[in-house]
Parts: C-alpha cells; sequence; structure tokens
C-alpha cells in the first residue's frame, strides 16, 4: 500500500534539484520512498487488469467454442515497459478468397482423441511412474516470469481466423550447480595502542558470527544442520564429505565436522528428550522392530570379555547382538520416530521407555515381527501385542514357486485385508469403526488362510520339514495376535513403517560401515530421531534442524514448543498469504 505524506510543490522540486545534482539530504528519502511506492502500486493495478482481462477474454473465448490444441510455437518476448509494435495484418487467404467469419456448416475440428482411462492421447496417466516432479515440488526455487507483448487478444497469424487467448503457463525448471556448503570471509578492521597493547576490532551486525565454532572459523545454524541431515540421513561420511568439499575450496576437515554435529547434539539433547516423553506418554499405537548394528567399541568389549574367559576354560556365554532399535509411535499430535543403537533387543528398549507410559490408563496396541526377543520385556499385560501380517504373507512369498497354489491363496487374502484397511484410512474411520469394518470385511478372509493352514496340517500335505512348515505354521500358532487389528481398536497391520524408518541406519552403516564409539552412536540416533520425526509430520529437516539450534535458549526453557509437530503448524501458519491469516 502507497504511503501518504505531506509536502509541498516546493519541496518536491527542491527534491528534484538534489537528485540531479546527487546530493540528497536524509529528509528526502520519506518523499522518494513514499513516491515509488506510488508508482509501483499504479503498476501493480495495472497488471491486475490486464490479468483480469485476459482470463475474461479467455472463458469468453471458451464458452463460444472449445479451445482445441494447437502448434506449440516461439513468440517474440519484451518488457511489459517496451512501447507496443503495430501488430502484423493477418495473412491472405489462399486462393484470393476474403476473410469470412466462421458459420455453423463450418465443420468443426477434429476432438483431442482420449484412451480408455479418459485420458488425451499422449496424456501421462496419474502413477505411471516417469520420475517427473512438478513445478510445485521446488517449493524453495526463485520464480523468473516471461511475459509475451501484442500477442495475447490478436488476431493469429498463422491461420489469420481467430485472436490468440490465455493458455496454460509453460514452466521450465532450471536446476544450477553449487558447493554444499558456502564461505564468507569477514575481515575486521583492528587497531593497537603502543602503549598498552591494547586491541580494539571492528564489530560485525548481529547474528553474523552466530553458530558453532571459535574466533577464527563459526559454523552457521543451517551449516550444523545440512551436515548432520547429509551426514546421518544421506549416509554421507566426514571424509568422504571433506574430499568432495576440497574440490570446491571450501575446506570441511571431518574432525571440524564431527565437532560441530557432536556440540550440535548437545544444544539439542532436551529435544530429544521432549520427543521421547511425548510420543511415550501419549502415543496410541507402537511398532518396535530391530536391525543390526555396528559399533567398534562395543566390538573391542565383546573380544575383550571373550579373551578374559578363554584361560578360565569358561563357557563363552559373552552377549554380542549389536542393534539398533527402531520406534515408530503414533500420538494425536504427530508421528514420533525414535532409535537407539547398543548390546539391547527391542523388548529391553521398552521397558526402559515404559517410565514416561507410568500414570496413563490407555493401553498401548503394539505391533512387531514374531521374534522372541520382542515379546521378552516385563510389561506384558499393559500391551495388546499383536503381530505384523506383512510378514506373515512374506512367508508364503518365500515360497512361491515350490506352493503357488497356497500363495495365490495368500495373496488374495492379504490383497483383500489391506484394500480394506486403506478404504478405511480413505474414509477417516474412527478406530472402533475400523474395528468394526475389519470385523466384517476382513476377518472372513483371514478365516479362509487360516482353514487352509488348518487342512494342510489335518491331512498330513505338510511336515515340519517342509518348506511350507513356516508359514503355514506361523499362521496357526500366532493366530490371536495376527487378527487383533479385527478385535480391538487402533491395531495396526503391519510393521510396514517402522521398517521403512530403520532404512535410514542401513543407509548410513552402508555408507559409514560402522560407529566408532557409543558416543557416536548416541549422536547419531538422536539426529536421526529429530530429523525422521521432521519429516514424518512434514518439516522440512535441515530447516527444522536450523531453527531449533539458532533458539537454543528458548528451547531449553520450553522444549514442548519445538516438537516437529509444532514447527510445521508455525511454518505452515507463516505461510499463509496476509489476508488469511487476518480471517482466521
Amino acid at each position: 500500500m502507497a504511503k501518504t505524506i505531506e509536502i509541498t510543490l516546493n519541496d518536491l522540486r527542491g527534491t528534484s534539484q538534489r537528485i540531479k545534482h546527487q546530493s540528497l539530504d536524509p529528509s528526502d528519502w520519506p518523499i522518494i520512498d513514499a513516491l515509488v511506492d506510488a508508482r509501483v502500486g499504479r503498476e501493480e493495478k495495472k497488471q491486475d487488469r490486464l490479468e483480469r482481462k485476459a482470463a475474461d477474454a479467455f472463458a469468453a473465448e471458451a464458452a463460444r467454442a472449445a479451445v482445441v490444441p494447437g502448434d506449440v510455437i516461439e513468440a517474440d518476448y519484451r518488457s511489459l515497459d517496451d512501447e507496443p509494435e503495430e501488430s502484423a495484418s493477418p495473412p491472405e487467404p489462399e486462393g484470393g478468397a476474403t476473410h469470412e467469419s466462421p458459420s455453423a456448416t463450418t465443420p468443426k475440428p477434429d476432438e483431442p482423441k482420449k484412451t480408455s482411462d479418459g485420458r488425451l492421447k499422449g496424456e501421462t496417466a496419474k502413477g505411471d511412474g516417469h520420475g517427473r516432479n512438478g513445478n510445485s515440488a521446488y517449493t524453495s526455487a526463485q520464480h523468473v516470469f516471461h511475459a509475451l507483448v501484442n500477442v495475447i487478444g490478436m488476431l493469429c497469424a498463422r491461420c489469420g481466423k481467430a485472436n490468440m487467448t490465455v493458455y496454460r503457463k509453460k514452466v521450465t525448471i532450471r536446476i544450477v550447480g553449487q558447493p554444499i556448503f558456502a564461505a564468507t570471509c569477514h575481515h575486521f578492521e583492528q587497531a593497537r595502542c603502543r602503549m598498552c597493547g591494547r586491541i580494539v576490532q571492528a564489530k560485525a551486525p548481529p547474528g553474523t558470527l552466530d553458530g558453532i565454532g571459535t574466533s577464527y572459523i563459526v559454523y552457521h545454524w543451517t551449516a550444523c544442520a545440512m551436515l548432520a541431515v547429509l551426514h546421518y540421513i544421506g549416509g554421507m561420511p566426514f571424509k568422504r564429505l571433506e574430499l568432495l568439499h576440497a574440490g570446491w575450496g571450501i575446506p570441511m576437515p571431518d574432525a571440524n565436522q564431527w565437532r560441530v554435529v557432536n556440540e550440535g547434539d548437545d544444544l539439542l539433547l532436551l529435544l530429544f528428550a521432549a520427543l521421547e516423553r511425548w510420543g511415550m506418554r501419549t502415543a496410541t499405537s507402537l511398532r518396535i522392530d530391530d536391525t543390526g548394528a555396528v559399533i567398534l567399541q562395543v566390538l573391542r568389549e565383546i573380544k575383550a570379555q571373550l579373551a578374559a574367559l578363554r584361560p578360565l576354560d569358561e563357557k563363552a556365554d559373552v552377549r554380542n547382538g549389536i542393534n539398533t532399535t527402531g520406534v515408530h509411535l503414533e500420538t494425536p499430535a504427530g508421528i514420533v520416530i525414535l532409535y537407539y543403537s547398543g548390546l539391547h533387543h527391542a523388548g529391553e528398549i521398552l521397558d526402559l521407555l515404559w517410565k514416561h507410559r507410568l500414570g496413563v490408563d490407555a493401553t498401548l496396541a503394539k505391533v512387531t515381527d514374531g521374534a522372541n526377543k520382542n515379546f521378552d520385556h516385563g510389561i506384558i499385560d499393559k500391551l495388546i501385542e499383536a503381530i505384523c501380517n506383512a510378514h506373515a504373507f512374506l512367508k508364503f512369498r518365500a515360497i512361491k514357486d515350490m506352493y503357488p497354489d497356497e500363495y495365490a491363496l495368500a495373496g488374495a487374502v492379504y490383497k483383500e485385508v489391506f484394500d480394506n484397511d486403506d478404504i478405511a484410512k480413505a474414509e477417516g474411520m474412527t478406530p472402533e469403526a475400523r474395528r468394526d469394518f475389519h470385523a466384517v470385511e476382513s476377518k472372513p478372509q483371514m478365516l479362509k488362510l487360516l482353514a487352509m493352514c488348518q487342512q494342510k496340517v489335518a491331512d498330513r500335505l505338510v511336515e515340519p520339514n517342509s518348506p511350507l512348515w513356516v508359514p503355514v505354521s506361523f499362521i496357526i500358532n500366532q493366530w490371536p495376535r495376527l487378527t487383533l487389528f479385527c478385535e480391538k481398536p487402533g491395531v495396526p497391520l503391519d510393521t510396514n513403517l517402522v521398517e521403512q524408518d530403520l532404512i535410514a541406519v542401513s543407509r548410513y552403516l552402508g555408507a559409514s560401515f560402522n560407529y566408532q564409539t557409543t558416543t557416536g552412536s548416541g549422536v547419531g540416533d538422536r539426529y536421526m530421531s529429530l530429523v525422521m520425526s521432521a519429516r514424518a509430520n512434514g518439516a522440512e529437516p535441515v530447516a527444522y534442524l536450523a531453527n531449533c539450534l539458532e533458539n537454543h535458549e528458548d528451547l531449553k526453557k520450553r522444549p514442548e514448543h519445538y516438537l516437529p509437530w509444532a514447527y510445521a503448524a508455525r511454518m505452515k501458519e507463516q505461510a499463509k498469504p496476509p489476508d488469511a491469516v487476518q480471517q482466521t
């Protein structure tokens, strides 16, 4: 909105003279600001009027006749401030005939051909897997607009029979290469007293040197966040990142990288604790599973224990299972994803986390695979313990070549069950309504699978040494746990989500091979937990971590304000247009 100021004509003339002589006074800037704002407002109104006029013309043209897609041609364009050129006269029709308006007897152009699913011929169907992203996916891209001048509303230069109307915009995404981290050298002038040696240094603007580091090099909060995401989620080892960045002329020593993420982790400890506490306290369902991990410090301790027992002829009963446990929690506020690496299994992690659940009356629905260690905990009576149906189906898929009929039946049953669950999600059913829906639609399908397995055993068509024994015995033995989703509200069908969460751990170990120490594995677990939880709740991980690090003092006072869903809600609110914010 243009600013309004009171000024006389003589004052304006004086300002004009000072502009010509390049000798402006401080009092001139409010005048110039108001004049520029007024000019911007006028230009914006002109642009709005032109856009509305073009839209009205397009609507009128579309109502008069169907728009037929034509050939795409490249038209010259100029700035909107350029003077318009005279429009070219329409070409003469072939044979010297005069130009006439289309009549009712004029044959209509062929309509675009459509495929059987209603798409235009050549149009890509949704979900075809072409791998391209729409321009809306580039949320952080800058936008440059190129305008057509003396084209829209003018007579077509090719056919000379119709006017050019507004067509959908053509968007081309331009990607440029750049270093991952950028560096800025700040040169501070200094003065020194010859007598006492006092040194005075020029000051930088507030916030310029915020971050982690020393008086010689500072890593800004955004650099800390980017480094953590690249290393722990992207699987980029510190040494590889150092070698890569050296080619861009910005050294990133691996020792410095570890120091940055380690100090950043110290600032985020309270946030991770709040995420863990909130997740367990308010969770309605829990998925948990293990994947193998390598921690060199723990391996050395295991080898030392084995070496100490060997001279004593003691039985080498030394625990050696190093795991990363993934925990996927669904809460009313959002998703919580947690990681724990060490010499433990999922059941023991569940016992440790249960301290946050004390005093909560609601029963927690837990789903995991059929491994015994996942049920080795002390809170069996406080959980609804279900088994993953996806694992049950995978046991049939493993023998599909040898037993195609049994695999086909299991596949048909589970397709129906999972389709029913998708319907329940799409319709937004409550946990109770979803349970009742599965009891009616899915339970009969599951009974078909159970009947087949029982029939195989009763007719002696399967024996313990047979490959078919594994899936058949699994269905029969785990039947109550497999069908809990039909009996109790809120019980998940599978552990697919936590299996997907554990891909981050596999990616990291696939690139870095191991953690050096338990301190390093703890830092990695906490960063992975924060980043994966941010992604699950629609928050951009780098921006989220940078915001939390930048506000670490406030985070200590109210960590719940920086939980992923709270941050995502604030960013969504800030992204609304000003008028939309005022209306809410």
